[in-house]
């Protein structure tokens, strides 16, 4: 499985807000610059985001945006699926897939790709935004 590039630049963003001061809004330009992703791009992500209820804004003069949950009840999986991700491994074990494979009926192999579809959607489950905003050196690669 590979992540799109609109997840990682997501959940970056969204470390970046939990990083930020309690309270304080921070600029999308502000995010962008910290972040090295181009505004216009950002801009659609935060939509995305807005619109799943992940982040909050606020207009005028010391505007912004933040994150309107603790941090340790946002899953990585919610920000995936705000901003449209799968974690399908193959387009046949996604549940809307639209796409026909002529082999889908005798396949052997779509059992495995399904419970590797499980794995992988109980692993971003598992993890919170709080848990990959917090530094890398005191997390156990294990």
């Amino acid at each position: 499985m590979k992540l799109t590039t609109r997840t990682r630049y997501a959940v970056r963003s969204m470390v970046d807000l939990v990083n930020q001061p309690a309270g304080k809004p921070s600029p999308l330009s502000d995010i962008a610059q910290r972040q090295g992703v181009k505004l216009r791009y950002l801009e659609q992500i935060f939509i995305r985001l807005r619109r799943a209820k992940l982040i909050e804004s606020k207009k005028g003069p010391g505007g912004g945006y933040f994150i309107n949950q603790n941090p340790k009840s946002i899953k990585l999986s919610e920000i995936m699926k705000a901003v449209g991700e799968s974690s399908a491994p193959v387009f046949c074990v996604t549940r809307n897939s639209q796409k026909n494979c002529p082999r889908m009926i005798y396949c052997t192999i779509k059992p495995y790709w399904g419970k590797l579809g499980k794995t992988i959607d109980q692993f971003f489950d598992s993890v919170t935004l709080h848990d990959v905003s917090i530094k890398y050196d005191s997390i156990d690669p294990g």
